[in-house]
């Protein structure tokens, strides 16, 4: 298995499982972003110190990660609140992550002219009737 499919299956079980674990607290809001943003740099920085290294981004490739991570602080935020309150967390947070794909795979296209196949198109179409199949009645 490629380090690509390992780190894959890392993103599924810790990002979808972070949420279901943030949900027991009962606690959201803007606070409860800070908080899990603040303990998520302890395991970057233990990476970032274990790899070794100190290149820092060019000049111009920071700009794209400032205005991503204001964009991650926001999506956090608006990801805790829906995590933490009255939609069936089986509903909210899949839901939430469905139409993340759905923006990324577009955006993706739209960008980086990436190829637009009748494979994606139908993975597409299958996010979006998940949706409809999981929102709440």
């Amino acid at each position: 298995m490629s380090a690509d499919w390992v780190c894959i299956a890392l993103v599924a079980v810790f990002w979808g499982g972070y949420p279901l674990v943030a949900r027991l607290s009962g606690f959201g809001g803007p606070w409860g972003s800070l908080v899990l943003g603040s303990v998520a740099i302890l395991p970057i920085a233990g990476t970032a110190l274990a790899a070794g290294g100190w290149e820092r981004p060019a000049r111009g490739d920071l700009w794209p990660l400032l205005v991503a991570g204001l964009m991650q602080g926001v999506g956090l935020m608006a990801f805790v609140r829906v995590a933490t309150g009255k939609l069936e967390a089986s509903v909210a947070i899949p839901v939430s992550d469905v139409a993340m794909l759905i923006v990324t795979t577009v955006g993706a296209i739209l960008f980086f002219q990436e190829t637009l196949t009748a494979q994606k198109l139908a993975g597409l179409a299958f996010l979006v009737v998940g949706i409809l199949l999981l929102r709440p009645a």
